[in-house]
């Protein structure tokens, strides 16, 4: 997972990347005719709930096979959105066949990338803490990682509401610059940063400034009182890396044992 020489123009995946930012991923009208009541679950675009408007996660799911699935052949975002509407994983109408959205890497790469860990946070209701990086235990096991386990595990973060609503967000800790323990403002890999942007690294405050540029994102957050730095779920991805491997992403597993010991010690 050695870094190529960055372009930011192409690195990382930018969802409204033109070439793949227009493609739908659902088509409000068409899930409406299925069920009206599902219309509140989308927002309107002029161009439709495209990978531009919606496809934060894809993206960094995307960016995941970038990373780990040297086998895979969709590893783009315009490449895994056909992927998944073609295994049903998703349609234009908002058929689901599948429970999990994260299964499309395991089909994808034939088993060889898969989510082995998940932890949400439910930010903004009652009685769950302001989560930020130092409390994310997974992250902080991966943060002291040795260089080379890391090459082979990838973190997603979730932003903003729990919901999964336009108010969410997704992006990926950045694997060869992860921050030192006790950074909550993580660098990251994020599908919102602009093409023309040239800041590196990206951090959390960078994302949550340009998501709240949009007034309605900003309404919500501020009414559910989420930080720019609070994180509300993270996911961990690893790859097989050979036959006698006893256990998916064992490194971080152990990485995380030894963190909970350090702090009940």
């Amino acid at each position: 997972m050695k870094r190529q020489k960055v372009n930011p123009k192409t690195w990382p995946f930018r969802q409204d990347d033109p070439r793949w930012g227009d493609d739908l991923m659902w088509d409000r009208k068409q899930v409406m005719d299925v069920d009206p009541r599902a219309g509140a679950s989308l927002s309107r675009h002029k161009k439709g709930n495209t990978i531009g408007h919606e496809g934060c996660m894809l993206t960094c799911l995307s960016m995941v096979l970038k990373l780990l699935g040297e086998k895979s052949t969709h590893r783009n975002p315009g490449k895994l959105n056909g992927f998944a509407q073609q295994e049903l994983f998703y349609t234009t109408r908002g058929l689901s066949m599948v429970p999990l959205y994260a299964d499309l890497l395991v089909d994808a790469t034939h088993g060889e990338v898969q989510m082995f860990l998940k932890e949400e946070y439910l930010s903004g209701e009652r009685g769950w803490p302001r989560n930020r990086a130092r409390d994310c235990v997974p992250l902080l096991a991966y943060r002291a990682l040795p260089r080379a386990n890391r090459d082979d595990i990838v973190l997603m973060l979730k932003t903003g509401t729990w919901d999964d609503s336009f108010a969410s967000h997704y992006v990926l800790v950045d694997s060869e610059a992860p921050g030192a323990w006790d950074e909550d403002d993580v660098p990251i890999l994020d599908p919102v940063q602009p093409l023309n942007s040239k800041k590196w690294p990206w951090r959390l405050s960078d994302s949550a400034a340009h998501l709240c540029g949009d007034p309605r994102i900003k309404k919500e957050w501020r009414k559910a009182k989420i930080g720019d730095l609070q994180i509300c779920g993270v996911w961990a991805f690893a790859r097989w890396t050979k036959r006698s491997d006893r256990m998916l992403g064992a490194a971080l597993l152990e990485g995380i044992s030894t963190t909970l010991s350090s702090r009940h010690s």
